[in-house]
């Protein structure tokens, strides 16, 4: 009889540890999967070619996914309306309702040319005229801050000395710069510019096919689901399907609520910004605004980053404006950070100010501008999936979920699972 025991605790004790392998096996395979795939595209020359070279080739339905992704919810509301305010039965009513996503896409892609033609209307001229403007003026004002700070400089004998020898340092360093690089380099610079030139062309050609697979995507959408979950049916397990696809809708939720609020946010702070530098009369308020609007864009650092040029283009013009200007530029950022983005934003993410942070600082070094745009959502679904993962586990040995029941943990019996508190 003992002996019967014995065998049969040894198959509890190996059937409760084979998922606990299998899981860490898995896990261990993707990381390390993940490590030689890495190290393969960074060392291998011919593999990064070739994936940008896809990459560059699949730019217009990349453009498309990504607007069909961010006009999908718009879509969907539309289509909600309709079905919902008809309410007879006609024939009339029938083909409406079922023609519902069709008039949905219709609509938004029609509100999304109004913007961007609204946006390029509205902006466009302003901005050329700021640009041209300080192009023409950039010298006077430019002499002006340095008569300014000559007079600040002279009541000053010490800074006076410092001065001297800076301006002397640097208009060597410039001219030796203009001698050996800028000069000889100038068919260079003009090729670049062309380059330039012919890369916004193209990227205004891909914006206007990826509007074309825009439709498609929405128009497609309920039918690239089904083959997703078919696909992940047919070569997952239930359970494991089952967890991918709870995954994908918290990811879904997650960069769909971060990047459209994100966009909204930044809008509004652009308006708002434009709005006040008007009412203040501080110099080139369209592309002042432009630049805080669209640095804003990154989470956390972003009022910082579109700070630095804007304050030194006001600058330029007035020094006096320029420190009222950083005053309106802390005003709007606090306004922003605590009530506008709040608002719109909520808790999309699901992540506390300090991996905010670290999410920007890792993904931002690692991956540079992108992984600063991105780092936050992405580390939002690794931080959702992790936290799944241990409450996987917490419910297999009925303890506490919630972060806040350990705080005053100072041991848990082995045996049991109960919890002592200090």
């Amino acid at each position: 009889m003992k002996e019967g025991k014995v065998m049969d605790n040894e198959k509890k004790t190996n059937w409760n540890i084979r998922p606990y392998l299998a899981m860490g096996l898995t896990a261990f395979i993707v990381i390390a999967t993940s490590i030689v795939f890495y190290f393969f595209i960074a060392r291998y020359s011919g593999a990064s070619k070739f994936i940008s070279l896809v990459i560059k080739a699949l730019q217009p339905i990349l453009v498309g996914v990504f607007l069909g992704y961010l006009l999908n919810p718009l879509v969907n509301r539309i289509q909600e309306f309709i079905n919902r305010k008809i309410e007879k039965e006609t024939k009339f009513a029938k083909w409406i309702k079922s023609s519902s996503r069709g008039i949905g896409i219709i609509i938004a892609m029609l509100l999304l040319i109004i913007a961007v033609s609204a946006l390029v209307w509205l902006i466009g001229p302003q901005l050329y005229t700021t640009i041209e403007g300080l192009i023409v003026t950039l010298p006077t004002q430019a002499k002006n801050t340095i008569n300014w700070l000559k007079e600040v400089i002279q009541q000053n004998d010490a800074l006076e000395k410092y001065a001297e020898t800076i301006i002397t340092e640097v208009t060597a360093f410039t001219q030796n710069l203009l001698k050996t690089e800028v000069i000889p380099r100038t068919k260079e610079i003009v090729t670049q510019v062309t380059g330039g030139i012919l890369v916004v062309a193209k990227g205004l050609i891909n914006f206007i096919i990826g509007m074309i697979v825009c439709i498609y995507v929405l128009a497609e959408k309920d039918h690239f689901k089904g083959i997703f979950k078919k696909a992940l049916y047919a070569f997952w397990p239930t359970k494991a399907a089952n967890a991918i696809l709870k995954t994908a809708r918290k990811s879904d939720k997650i960069f769909g609520g971060f990047i459209a609020g994100k966009i909204l946010d930044s809008i509004i702070i652009g308006i708002l910004t434009y709005i006040i530098l008007l009412i203040f009369r501080i110099p080139y308020p369209v592309l002042v605004s432009v630049i805080v609007g669209v640095t804003n864009v990154i989470p956390f650092f972003g009022p910082y980053i579109g700070a630095v040029p804007s304050t030194l283009l006001v600058l330029l013009a007035s020094p006096i404006k320029a420190f009222y200007f950083i005053i309106i530029l802390v005003v709007i950022q606090q306004i922003d950070g605590n009530i506008i983005g709040p608002k719109i934003l909520g808790n999309s993410t699901g992540l506390s100010s300090f991996w905010v942070v670290f999410a920007i600082m890792l993904f931002g070094g690692v991956f540079g501008f992108w992984g600063m745009l991105f780092g936050v959502p992405v580390f939002g679904v690794i931080y959702f999936i992790i936290d799944n993962i241990s409450e996987y586990f917490l419910k297999k040995k009925n303890m506490p979920l919630h972060s806040e029941d350990y705080n005053e943990i100072d041991t848990v019996d082995p045996e049991t699972h109960k919890i002592k508190n200090k």
